[in-house]
């Protein structure tokens, strides 16, 4: 049976939540490696027929996206009304990489305490952040930094326009990093 047309399906209606082999091998009764191999043909076909969605895997998960070279379109019809809905996670994610940048997700995560591949997916895609290269040593593993799109949202000129942050006396070991008595990030700016 082809499932091209069932994962297909089913990338759309999960959104941002994306697919997991393991999950999808259990709807589709087949194993965790042919539901992998099922995705990535999928992934091929949308690669191979050009279109304007692509399949991507991003921590173990397929998502279905727009291509890059969509986005101005995308962004220029949808207006600033995804990048106003950030989760407290993902403000906290973009204030670490805001004033620490570059910085990897290793050690966002040692800030937060949790993990944070999804949020720095969602900035990403929202194009807020953007990868700045590889970390020295071990791993070499990726860094993070604040995009232009970034400075023009919250209204500022460059980075150092931030106000000044102390991130040992703000961070928390508790895990609640953000926000107890601070002001926000856009009350911070402006």
């Amino acid at each position: 049976m082809a499932y091209d047309r069932i994962i297909e399906s089913l990338l759309f209606v999960v959104g941002d939540d994306g697919i997991d082999p393991r999950g999808l091998s259990q709807v589709l009764e087949i194993s965790e490696a042919a539901a992998r191999e099922q995705l990535h043909a999928v992934q091929q076909l949308f690669e191979s027929e050009g279109r304007v969605l692509q399949i991507v895997e991003s921590g173990g998960v397929f998502k279905m996206v727009t291509r890059k070279e969509m986005s101005p379109y995308v962004q220029a019809y949808a207006g600033s009304l995804a990048e106003d809905s950030l989760s407290r996670a993902a403000m906290e994610t973009l204030v670490i990489i805001a004033y620490k940048q570059p910085v990897t997700r290793a050690d966002i995560e040692v800030i937060r305490g949790v993990k944070t591949e999804r949020v720095i997916h969602t900035l990403s895609a929202k194009g807020l952040i953007e990868e700045a290269g590889r970390a020295k040593g071990v791993g070499r593993a990726k860094l993070y930094k604040t995009t232009d799109h970034f400075l023009d949202h919250f209204g500022l000129n460059s980075i150092e326009e931030l106000p000044p942050l102390e991130f040992e006396e703000t961070f928390e070991a508790d895990g609640d990093l953000f926000f107890r008595n601070e002001p926000s990030l856009e009350e911070r700016i402006n």
